[in-house]
C-alpha cells in the first residue's frame, strides 16, 4: 500500500506541472528602447569620437566626409552609417582630436526623437504646439532651406545639457509656394505663406556653441 500511495503521488504532481507552467505569466520579448537623441547621455557637450565608440562599438562608428552645404565637406564620425533609419553624424570643432562637437545631425530617414517627442514628418503646427509659439525658420530653395532659426524665447529654446535644438522641414510633395522660396530669406512659422506651405520635419539635430 505504501509503494502504491508513492506511486499515485508522483503521478499527480507530473499531471500538475503543465498547468502550473501554463499559469505562470507570459514574459514578452523586452522591447528595443527608444532612440534618443538629447544633448545628455552619449551626445552630451563632452562628447568625442572615442565616448562614442564606447557607447555604441568599434563596428558601429566610422570617419567619414559629408557634406556641410555650398558643395563643403568635413571628416566626422558616423554613428551607424551603414544603418539609414539610425544614421547619426557627428561633426567636431576640433577635428584633429575629434572632441568638442559643433553639430549631431539625423538623416532623412531616420527614426531618431528628441527628448519631446519630436520626430520625421511631424507638422509645422504640432512643432509651434510644443515650443508655445511662432518660431523663425530659414525659406526654401538653398541647402540650408527650411532649417530653424530662433525658437522665439519658447519651450524648444532651452534644452537639457545646454546646447540647441535644430529642425529641418521639408516642403509636402505638390505643395509648391514660391513666397516661401530663395533669397535666403528667413520667416516666421505663422506667417501666411508658411501656413499655406505646410511643410514637415524632414531631419532632427543638435548645435553646440563654440
Amino acid at each position: 500500500m505504501v509503494h502504491l500511495a508513492s506511486a499515485l503521488a508522483c503521478l499527480m504532481v507530473l499531471l500538475a506541472a503543465p498547468a502550473a507552467q501554463a499559469a505562470q505569466p507570459h514574459h514578452a520579448a523586452p522591447k528595443k528602447p527608444d532612440q534618443v537623441i538629447a544633448c545628455t547621455g552619449p551626445f552630451a557637450k563632452s562628447v568625442t569620437h572615442a565616448s562614442l565608440v564606447k557607447a555604441f562599438g568599434a563596428r558601429n562608428v566610422a570617419l567619414q566626409q559629408v557634406g556641410t552645404g555650398e558643395g563643403e565637406t568635413v571628416k566626422a564620425s558616423v554613428i551607424f552609417p551603414r544603418d539609414k533609419a539610425r544614421r547619426i553624424e557627428v561633426l567636431w570643432i576640433d577635428e584633429t582630436r575629434r572632441r568638442n562637437p559643433s553639430e549631431i545631425r539625423t538623416g532623412v530617414d531616420s527614426t531618431w526623437r528628441t527628448e519631446h517627442g519630436i520626430r520625421r514628418g511631424m507638422t509645422l503646427g504640432e512643432i509651434e504646439a510644443l515650443n508655445g509659439r511662432p518660431f523663425k525658420l530659414y525659406g526654401f530653395g538653398f541647402d540650408y532651406g527650411g532649417t530653424t532659426l530662433n525658437w522665439n524665447g519658447g519651450a524648444l529654446a532651452t534644452q537639457a545639457g545646454g546646447c540647441t535644438l535644430t529642425l529641418r522641414f521639408t516642403m509636402r510633395e505638390g505643395a509648391d509656394n514660391a513666397a516661401v522660396y530663395g533669397g535666403e530669406q528667413s520667416l516666421m512659422s505663422d506667417s501666411e505663406a508658411m501656413r499655406k506651405a505646410a511643410p514637415i520635419v524632414d531631419a532632427v539635430g543638435l548645435r553646440y556653441g563654440e
